[in-house]
């Protein structure tokens, strides 16, 4: 008797044990760093000078899958960043509303590369872990 309520635990229990294990993967996060730091210039000043933007950015990520493709489409990512900071203007990067704005911005445009390339977004989210801006 007691040999058949532990076979009948057991198979009661497996299934609960492998579809946690199985959220555990998918709940699973990830940050990878898109180095080398970001500098570019954007917008011109009144008086014909230059200014530069240096970021650091860093993606969320859930999966394995997720950090591969996102490691094979690098370049292509970090082109869009490079084009998205090179585009802003004083206003948006002077202000926290600014730079959440172009971090949202970010995140949209790098999952649509990666939709496009991919099929799948994969992205979660996207962090400045550092933002210079010299004038």
């Amino acid at each position: 008797m007691r040999l058949l309520i532990s076979v009948m635990a057991f198979f009661l229990l497996v299934p609960t044990f492998a579809g946690a294990a199985a959220e555990e993967e998918a709940a699973e996060v990830r940050y990878l760093p898109l180095q080398p730091a970001f500098v570019t210039n954007f917008g011109v000043s009144d008086d014909g000078r230059l200014s530069f933007v240096k970021a650091d950015v860093s993606i969320r990520i859930s999966s394995q899958a997720a950090e591969m493709a996102a490691r094979y489409h690098l370049p292509a990512l970090r082109n869009a960043m490079v084009l998205l900071l090179s585009r802003q203007d004083e206003a948006a990067v002077s202000s926290g509303s600014g730079r959440e704005a172009i971090r949202a911005e970010a995140l949209a445009e790098l999952r649509s590369i990666l939709e496009a390339e991919e099929g799948n977004p994969y992205i979660d989210d996207v962090m400045f872990t550092n933002f210079i801006v010299q004038r």
